[in-house]
């Protein structure tokens, strides 16, 4: 990536896929870095949310619900595709770099192109984590069934292990559209119970016992990193971190 740093201090772009409650774009406000302040009682460990990182942030919602894109059909990935890049290019001029905020972004990677250096999903991290050893990689995602089918022609898919967590109980409230103002809130403490519990059995009995890295799919993981980095023990790559080391953080 290059062209990084267009301004004296580092900003990034998030674009998102649409969900109730979420914070509405700011790139039509003067400012599109001064969006109102959120609620003191929102949920600070998401990518869309301005406290989660240490540098201003402008976010873009592209419309359509992530379920649409998890499914993989040719022309809901199209559209989806356009509606990706019209956010990307309305960002591009204001940001240095531009992350997605939903790993099934994967799909998409191609068809999204912009000057400003941007990143998708962590998933395309994965030449990286497939270069660092021979071993197996693992993938931590929200629905194993959809990351399988999106991974299916990856030329490395034999070395790919793959473990989801939409069937435990509050991982599978992402499935509902109003998640993210659903009251009572989906716990944080239990998203984190529930993660650890699945990585300790994976990497002692599991797709994980011979995994030489872990790349994390789903943007609601990279708050749980360093829990997740304890409990596997192998290099993690994820979105968050790696937009982090790029501007500096």
């Amino acid at each position: 990536m290059t062209n990084l740093r267009k301004h004296n201090s580092p900003r990034l772009g998030v674009v998102s896929l649409d969900a109730t409650g979420y914070p509405s774009s700011s790139i039509d406000l003067p400012n599109l870095f001064d969006a109102p302040a959120p609620r003191p009682d929102e949920p600070t460990g998401y990518l869309f949310h301005p406290n989660f990182w240490p540098f201003p942030i402008a976010h873009a919602l592209a419309g359509t619900r992530p379920e649409v894109l998890c499914e993989g059909k040719p022309e809901a990935i199209k559209f989806i595709a356009k509606n990706i890049q019209d956010a990307v290019d309305r960002l591009a001029p204001h940001c240095d770099l531009i992350v997605g905020n939903c790993g099934y972004m994967y799909y998409v990677r191609s068809a999204v192109q912009s000057e400003t250096p941007t990143l998708l999903s962590a998933l395309e991290l994965l030449p990286y984590a497939l270069g660092s050893s021979t071993r197996p990689v693992g993938i931590l995602t929200f629905d194993k069934k959809f990351t399988e089918q999106m991974m299916a022609d990856h030329p490395d898919v034999t070395r790919l292990r793959i473990v989801g967590l939409s069937d435990l109980p509050n991982w599978s409230a992402f499935w509902d559209r109003d998640w993210y103002v659903k009251n009572p809130r989906v716990s944080t403490d239990e998203l984190r119970r529930e993660l650890l519990e699945v990585c300790l059995r994976e990497r002692q009995t599991g797709a994980f016992t011979e995994i030489g890295s872990v790349v994390l799919e789903c943007t609601a993981m990279p708050q749980f990193r360093a829990d997740i980095v304890a409990a596997i023990r192998v290099p993690t790559w994820d979105i968050a971190g790696f937009a982090k080391s790029l501007l500096g953080a």
